[in-house]
């Protein structure tokens, strides 16, 4: 079984029975009458739900007891959340309202829905992996060494590579394989002889690694892989003036900070990477720095404002920083036909 986000209430265990039969017990409502239940869960928000997970798709099963095709909409959007709401076949009653996120290795463009006998079954399928890629390793002696691991100048570390080291005397180069498995770094060595002697190991990949570029190098029974880091996105620099707007005027509020003494001239604020840098410097010498982490909304970082006024720090967004996701109508169909052939069943026992 697979969540499809982080958290989520007893009661929406009891409303979403999924294949395993586990969610409620022989009652999918939990004990809660329906009506009273979804009338609860009118929210708008993401949440998870239980999904069945195999081997090339996620797919699971709602209770909307009344709807039909006709009356229940899907809605996707690019950032792998879909929106699902149901009504009533008479359209007097909204049965269900969520927004529910999908896995990350899901593909939102494959969602696909059907109501059949008083159950929504979505399902979507997983995104290929990517192929194993073999890295060459190198008998020539790791250079790189002094070039780049000696400077300790910090303006330097974010463009540092990755590197991992293992003393593994009496292994020549050909008895090494380095594999780039997606998101997961294997390496093998093998000393041969009288004794002869194996090194395995698995290292998950840093999310800035530039999984292309990994490279290896085994000579002097030292072997030596490194990977390089993703080119990081230059700061975009935000502009401090001396007029804080009134709260309304702010829609987004990023950061307030009580900063006497300091005036516009002496900050600096930038935006990388989804966080706010914050950094205030006055002629005497004194220093403050602070951090914070931006919504994920937030996307058009030249809309983003700062401002210093009366010993008062403010950093706000506009409306238009914010980037909706695009959206996308999922047809739903009322025959499980409409699905793949591998679609996940009730198991037996599980209650309507």
């Amino acid at each position: 079984m697979a969540p499809f986000l982080a958290a989520m209430s007893e009661h929406s265990r009891g409303a979403f029975p999924v294949a395993t039969g586990r969610c409620g017990g022989g009652d999918p409502f939990g004990g809660y009458h329906p009506c009273d239940l979804f009338a609860a869960m009118m929210m708008e928000h993401n949440s998870e739900f239980e999904a069945e997970d195999d081997k090339n798709k996620y797919s699971t099963r709602i209770s909307v007891p009344g709807a039909d095709a006709n009356s229940t909409q899907v809605t996707k959007h690019d950032d792998g959340s879909f929106h699902v709401k149901v009504k009533s076949a008479d359209g007097k009653r909204t049965i269900f309202d969520r927004r529910l996120q999908l896995p990350d290795d899901a593909d939102p463009t494959s969602l696909r829905a059907a109501v059949v006998n008083g159950e929504l079954h979505v399902a979507a399928s997983k995104m290929a992996k990517p192929t194993p890629v073999t890295v060459p390793v190198s008998a020539d002696v790791d250079n790189d060494d002094n070039n780049n691991d000696s400077n300790d100048n910090d303006n330097d570390n974010d463009n540092k590579p990755y590197v991992l080291r293992k003393n593994v005397p009496g292994v020549a180069a050909e008895d090494v394989q380095v594999t780039v498995d997606d998101d997961v770094l294997r390496v093998e060595a093998r000393r041969r002889g009288e004794t002869s002697t194996s090194y395995k190991r698995t290292f998950a990949m840093p999310e800035d690694a530039e999984r292309s570029g990994v490279s290896a190098t085994c000579a002097l029974g030292v072997l030596t892989v490194r990977i390089p880091k993703k080119p990081v996105p230059v700061p975009v620099a935000v502009p401090v003036s001396d007029t804080i707007p009134e709260a309304e005027q702010r829609h987004i509020h990023l950061a307030h900070l009580n900063v006497p003494g300091f005036k516009p001239s002496d900050a600096t604020v930038e935006v990388t990477r989804g966080m706010l840098r914050i950094k205030l410097s006055k002629e005497n010498g004194e220093k403050r720095e602070r951090f914070a982490s931006l919504p994920d909304s937030v996307k058009n970082h030249e809309h983003v404002h700062a401002a210093i006024a009366n010993g008062v720090m403010a950093v706000w967004a506009d409306n238009a920083a914010v980037r909706e996701p695009a959206e996308m109508t999922v047809d739903v169909s009322s025959t499980l036909l409409a699905l793949d052939d591998d679609w996940v069943m009730a198991a037996e026992g599980d209650d309507a």
